[in-house]
């Protein structure tokens, strides 16, 4: 592998990190719902992305770019979670 195909498919790794690493949501039952389907479309969308860059074109970067394409088209809607400060009750 040269040193472009690496970074090529580090970028690749990168984007399917970005794509999954969504934050948690609030305790409230409807965010944690959003929050799973979010996932789960995420989810499915790389996995779309992948198996399609293996068939057609077997470029990472162009996977890599067509995951980002796909998160940011499905962006995170929910109330996030909020710890408590100094250690305080929930």
């Amino acid at each position: 592998m040269n040193e472009r195909t690496e970074a090529a498919h580090a970028d690749l790794l990168d984007a399917i990190v970005e794509a999954l690493n969504v934050p948690l949501p609030s305790i409230a039952d409807a965010d944690e719902r959003l929050y799973y389907r979010l996932l789960a479309r995420r989810a499915l969308a790389v996995r779309i992305v992948i198996a399609t860059n293996r068939v057609v074109s077997r470029d990472p970067q162009l996977a890599a770019d067509a995951i980002r394409v796909q998160t940011a088209e499905d962006p995170v809607t929910y109330a996030l979670f909020k710890a408590a400060k100094d250690g305080g009750e929930w």
